[in-house]
């Protein structure tokens, strides 16, 4: 009896063996770029652990080896997002997921467009009798570079929203209807419109903060208002930067990975 249950042991072992041999090259051929979001012209990233991080330049080839093994713990999700696509139904919490990023984004921009129109509201026009202007024609220019930038972040933050919004209302719309495969086409076509649609609301903050940081010379007047628009200005680089580096880490981890 012992004997028999020690062959059972060591079938199911050498049965588990195969079957992850056999999963390599499965993995590969349930991973459609139609289903995973990835460049043609660039190649898989090496992502390192945190235990890797300091050993990633040293060490290259363990780390390649830690993600192959970490990709094929996950084989199982190729299976899911391949019977999702082509069996269905489709995965409701994986679309609230999408949809609430979406509407995230719709929430953002509308927010950033109120707080831009009080902006604009508020920018004063530069009087020609005004004894605190040292400056007249630089304070001009100041001003019509406020009302350009805060053209151009009403503009940008406005397409966003009704951009989101409108592929959030057809996307619960489809998914109301029973109607996956027209949910998934739709998502799938308007992917260069949210793209758009992002990058549309990174202008629109961008321009923003930097017709605020104007608006300090506006208010106050004189050499103290260029120096206080001057560090504002500053201030932003940093800020831009991270912005920047946040999405090429996004870039990196997840839409190559």
């Amino acid at each position: 009896m012992k004997q028999h249950d020690a062959g059972k042991r060591t079938r199911r072992s050498a049965m588990a063996l195969v079957a992850i041999v056999l999963a390599l090259p499965l993995c590969g051929l349930l991973h459609p770029t139609s289903l995973v979001p990835q460049r043609a012209d660039t190649p898989l990233a090496n992502v390192p652990t945190f235990g890797e991080e300091g050993s990633h330049k040293t060490a290259p080839h363990s780390v390649s080896t830690s993600t192959l093994v970490r990709q094929l713990m996950h084989c199982r999700r190729y299976l899911v997002m391949w019977q999702e696509r082509w069996i269905g139904p489709a995965n409701l919490d994986r679309a609230n997921l999408k949809i609430t990023g979406m509407d995230t984004y719709a929430l953002v921009a509308a927010v950033l467009l109120q707080v831009i129109i009080g902006l604009y509201a508020s920018v004063p026009e530069p009087a020609a009798d005004d004894p605190h202007i040292k400056y007249p024609r630089l304070q001009r220019l100041v001003f019509e570079m406020q009302m350009a930038l805060l053209l151009i972040a009403v503009m940008c933050s406005t397409y966003t929203m009704v951009t989101y919004l409108l592929c959030k209302i057809y996307t619960v719309m489809a998914l109301g209807m029973y109607r996956d495969v027209s949910y998934d086409l739709f998502f799938l076509g308007t992917k260069r419109l949210r793209l758009a649609a992002f990058w549309s609301l990174i202008w629109s903050m961008n321009t923003f903060l930097l017709a605020f940081a104007l608006n300090l010379y506006t208010r106050i007047k004189g050499n103290r208002g260029l120096l206080l628009a001057f560090f504002g200005i500053l201030a932003l680089l940093p800020i831009v930067r991270d912005w920047m580096a946040i999405l090429g880490m996004a870039d990196r981890f997840l839409y190559q990975a």
